[in-house]
């Protein structure tokens, strides 16, 4: 703001102080010295009369508004002021001069002064009336209040952010743990109004924590070892229900270097919570899944391979024995071999289907021979070499489709009793779907559902073959496991 470098004096003779300015007779206060207590004070004093001409500026408020004394004495108070405000100046000053009393100018309002440069700045002013030798005074008291508003500024656009986010933030006093500031976050976190927070404590609100508990936490803030500290806990809500939160402390120090407040962002981790429960119930379904894979696949290939070497190995017994009776009994053990063997495929659908449709390969082809199991009137045995879950879906697609075709027209036209199904997985995927039936005959043309089986090899760049068999028909299907005709993926 420009200030006059060399203001003059007027050449008029100061007036004499009032005798009431002197509690009591003293030759130390002279009119000398009181004047120049005016001059001296930190706010500018304007004088002005009832007609609001200026009659004394202290060097203060040279400075302040950039005039020498000589550009101001005897000109209207308003030129101190915007030019939109002075209209309204004049008669808020017409209105005063008929009720003058002492008090503040502006209540409420912002009110702004002009320096000689055309500068406005924000002023505080207070207004005293007095009473002159040649009538009524009013003594204007100015105080540039830029940097209070700035701060006001500062913090309502601090205080703006802070409400803006969905964290409750909030400041705690070192001593007494008494809310100092909280933010809309903490507001509807705790569904406490302000006022309410304002009368509260941290621990009104944190019921997992006592006072003890609480300073043992801020003990390596206090000490300066640690610059923050977090938490997992509860607010308390007003209707009694606790909020899962995390909550975030920092020490705030005075110049001694000792904690004047604490800092406190507490964030509501509901959903965290929920999606972490989520996370391990989906791990511990994933799990259990694999184990049933586990089970079924060693069940599978384990234990049914076991027991169909047993049959096959009585029934080439039952052959060799000359008793009928001892044949019946061994014909009942290979019958009762065959059941558990059903039964243990059932338990492998079971396990693998028991949580909804399963996507495994394997859980497919299990599934297709049981829904062909009415209309075969028997249940096709199944062995399956290499890891089948390694097979690129679109081959997956194929096999299990000629699969179906396969056993469909086992159903409709070999007269069969029995059937076994392979899968083997190597460098390339075969299956193999052999019959006890009547048989294909020799070059007989295929059927749709084998043409369309043929058509689904030759796309992939595999083969099929539908050939007759000592015992019926054997349908062989093979593809490479790219599904781009045996063609490497670039």
């Amino acid at each position: 703001m420009p200030v006059d470098p060399d203001p003059q004096e007027p050449d008029e003779p100061a007036a004499p102080a009032a005798p009431g300015l002197r509690p009591v007779p003293d030759r130390r206060m002279s009119d000398q010295v009181a004047w120049d207590l005016v001059d001296a004070a930190p706010d500018a004093i304007v004088v002005t009369d009832d007609a609001g001409r200026i009659l004394l500026v202290n060097t203060q408020g040279e400075r302040l508004f950039g005039y020498g004394r000589d550009a101001l004495l005897g000109r209207e108070v308003e030129v101190l002021l915007p030019e939109r405000f002075r209209a309204v100046h004049r008669s808020h000053r017409a209105r005063y001069q008929a009720q003058p009393r002492t008090r503040a100018m502006g209540v409420g309002l912002r009110l702004f002064g002009q320096a000689a440069g055309g500068a406005e700045f924000p002023v505080e002013i207070s207004l005293s009336p007095m009473a002159g030798d040649g009538g009524p005074l009013v003594i204007a008291f100015v105080r540039d209040v830029t940097d209070r508003v700035q701060a006001e500024v500062r913090t309502r656009e601090i205080t703006e952010v802070l409400n803006t986010t969905h964290d409750a933030v909030s400041i705690v006093d070192a001593v007494t743990f008494r809310f100092t500031y909280v933010n809309e976050g903490l507001i509807e976190q705790t569904g406490y109004s302000q006022q309410e927070l304002l009368q509260r404590t941290m621990l009104d609100i944190v019921p997992d924590l006592d006072e003890s508990s609480l300073l043992e936490l801020l003990a390596p803030l206090q000490a300066g070892s640690q610059r923050q500290t977090t938490l997992t806990t509860h607010h308390r809500h007003r209707s009694g229900s606790e909020v899962p939160v995390e909550i975030v402390l920092q020490a705030i120090f005075d110049d001694n270097g000792t904690p004047q407040a604490y800092v406190k962002i507490a964030r509501d981790i509901t959903g965290r919570l929920e999606a972490e429960k989520l996370l391990r119930e989906a791990e511990a379904d994933l799990q259990l899944s694999a184990d049933r894979e586990r089970i079924g696949r060693d069940l599978h290939d384990l234990v049914i391979q076991r027991l169909f070497a047993a049959g096959m190995t009585l029934e080439a017994l039952s052959s060799r024995v000359a008793r009928p009776e001892e044949r019946g009994r061994l014909g009942e053990v290979i019958d009762e071999l065959d059941a558990t063997i059903r039964e243990i495929r059932t338990v492998i659908f079971r396990l693998e289907h028991e949580h909804g449709p399963t996507s495994s390969v394997r859980g497919e082809v299990l599934q297709i021979l049981t829904q062909a199991q009415p209309a075969l009137g028997f249940e096709p045995r199944l062995r399956f070499d290499g890891v089948i879950e390694s097979l690129p879906p679109q081959v997956a697609d194929h096999l299990l489709a000629t699969l179906r075709e396969a056993l469909s027209n086992i159903a409709r036209h070999a007269r069969a009793t029995d059937a076994e199904v392979t899968i083997a997985v190597d460098d390339r995927v075969v299956l193999r779907v052999e019959d006890n039936g009547c048989g294909i005959p020799d070059r007989a043309p295929l059927g749709n559902g084998l043409r369309n089986a043929a058509a689904r090899a030759a796309e992939l760049g595999g083969t099929f073959h539908a050939v007759p068999a000592k015992r019926g028909t054997v349908v062989e299907w093979s593809a490479p496991l790219t599904a781009d005709g045996g063609r490497a993926a670039p």
